[in-house]
């Protein structure tokens, strides 16, 4: 009987985990309601507070899938090459690719981060952590073939990266009209290029 019950408590969980994930593709953090949830869930607002606190502690949950997209799709593309420059611009070109094909993952990953967010995130925090050892490893592995330089620090090196990335990726949300249609710069030919500079920054 307690089997079942556990069971039960696993499914409703899962149940308002998918309807919060759906109302966050489609309204955003900012527009991320509990009533929204309940809704699409179709359960009362006081179940839902049984199983989690908070619309934070929901979007903590919600945080660990975005994240752990991000990781595969960085290894996926970095899959394709041997060469850990070829990687490096790889995962830098896969970062833009990302906030196109999940823009609201990608937000939520931003949200998740401020300072303000008051929640544990140890689930996010993990999986994050893997993401920066896993571009570490490709930084010193260059570093040991004589690709990278070998004076830099591989863990700045990765946060500059991301740096770079993040506030490229904000500069295209708020320009991109601005670059296409006065200037004539191709968007994907702007992600090569942010891509091979980064590369060369570090090349040895």
């Amino acid at each position: 009987m307690e089997g079942s019950k556990h069971q039960s408590e696993a499914t409703r969980r899962r149940q308002i985990l998918l309807a919060a994930d759906l109302i966050l593709i489609e309204s955003g953090t900012e527009g991320f309601t509990i009533d929204q949830v309940a809704e699409r869930a179709r359960i009362a607002k006081g179940t839902i507070y049984k199983y989690f606190k908070s619309k934070q502690q929901i979007l903590a949950e919600l945080s660990i899938k975005s994240v752990t997209l991000l990781l595969e799709t960085f290894k996926k593309e970095a899959s394709a090459f041997e060469n850990s420059l070829d990687k490096i611009k790889a995962i830098c070109r896969a970062g833009f690719h990302f906030n196109n094909e999940f823009p609201e993952y990608y937000k939520l990953i931003s949200y998740i981060e401020r300072p303000e967010f008051d929640m544990d995130i140890q689930g996010y925090l993990r999986i994050s952590s893997s993401i920066v050892a896993f571009v570490v490893e490709i930084i010193q592995n260059g570093q040991k073939n004589g690709e990278i330089k070998s004076t830099l620090n591989p863990e700045v090196v990765d946060y500059i990266l991301w740096a770079c990335c993040i506030g490229s990726i904000q500069f295209l949300e708020t320009k991109q009209k601005l670059i296409k249609k006065i200037h004539d710069i191709d968007i994907n030919q702007f992600i090569d290029t942010f891509a091979e500079m980064m590369a060369d920054g570090i090349k040895a």
